[in-house]
């Protein structure tokens, strides 16, 4: 009697063991598949807009985009609305407040500020810079300025104090969870936390010029290896991301890599593990900006017209419905 009812446990404890790999093989199929579910229906999360210009925003409602000379245009519902008549860079959304840089008719950098309904336009500062690239956190301004010194700087919209975060010759940056990432004249790259001025070294071995932070990544374009590649922001685990990306105009996104090949003269997107490479558009002019918002890719051609160099063409990111932005 006694070894049937063990031999029963032993049936019932295989029976069970049985049914719990199953319960966790049927969890661990679900959560793979919602995690899929929720990457193919979550929003593109683009970092590189900033990088190639700032041209083009939106605040899920509608896009805004810079028609260079004519300005700023809002378009909702496929109508367009002007909201500045000047050329606007580095286009940021805080609130209802659109920020970005333009050039005066006395040719100096302003800082300036516009209300998405083309309301309270004014001028906040006129910055001396090199780089046409700023973000803004806690109501801070965060740039870089040659004006005496090449620096970076953050300015108060508030007190309009301006206040030194370090001095450096430096060739790019980007502000990422709290902290400012810069690459100095040396391609060395290093971080630093705007509030507690604590300089860390992140890489000396790559010559870094350019680059964009996605997650905990730095991307950015090895000369030597002709790549885009990407080092955790701690320095560590390098690797080689695309050798189809072979210069600096590019653009990563939560679900694409989007570069321009300068040898063919066309875009392209790869995914992100640089595979699957497939030219969206061609286009005739030698160098180009590439933003994304909503699936769509906005970048610069030669104009139609004799008015600007450049004008703004739109395109799917599958490659389809090419379209100029008339002006």
């Amino acid at each position: 009697m006694k070894g049937r009812k063990k031999s029963r446990r032993k049936v019932k404890m295989k029976r069970l063991a049985i049914l719990l790999i199953i319960a966790l093989a049927i969890i661990a199929i679900t959560v793979g598949i919602l995690n899929l579910i929720i990457k193919f229906i979550s929003p593109e999360k683009v970092v590189g807009n900033s990088s190639n210009g700032g041209l083009v925003i939106s605040d899920g409602k509608a896009i805004y985009y810079n028609k260079y000379e004519t300005g700023i245009f809002e378009v909702k519902n496929k109508k367009e609305k002007q909201i500045t008549n000047e050329t606007a860079y580095s286009m940021t959304l805080v609130k209802d407040t659109i920020y970005y840089l333009t050039v005066s008719d006395s040719n100096t950098i302003d800082l300036k500020s516009v209300n998405i309904n083309g309301e309270n336009q004014k001028k906040i500062a006129t910055l001396s810079t090199s780089i046409s690239k700023f973000y803004i956190q806690d109501n801070n301004v965060i740039y870089v300025t040659n004006k005496e010194k090449m620096k970076l700087a953050k300015l108060s919209l508030e007190s309009f104090e301006e206040t030194t975060i370090v001095e450096s010759g430096i060739q790019d940056f980007v502000l990422s969870k709290g902290k400012v990432y810069y690459s100095d004249n040396n391609g060395c790259l290093y971080s630093i936390n705007i509030n507690k001025n604590d300089v860390k070294e992140i890489s000396k071995d790559y010559n870094i010029k350019n680059f964009q932070i996605l997650n905990n990544w730095i991307y950015f374009y090895d000369s030597k290896e002709n790549a885009l590649c990407k080092i955790k922001t701690n320095g560590k685990s390098k690797q080689t991301v695309s050798t189809f990306v072979n210069n600096e105009t590019y653009n990563v996104t939560s679900k694409k890599i989007y570069y321009y090949d300068a040898a063919n003269k066309q875009i392209c997107t790869c995914d992100l593990k640089g595979k699957k490479s497939i030219a969206i558009a061609k286009i005739e002019a030698q160098r180009t900006k590439l933003n994304i918002v909503n699936g769509i890719v906005y970048y610069l051609d030669n104009s139609k017209t004799d008015n600007q160099i450049y004008q703004m063409y739109r395109v799917k990111n599958n490659g389809k419905e090419i379209n100029s932005i008339d002006y």
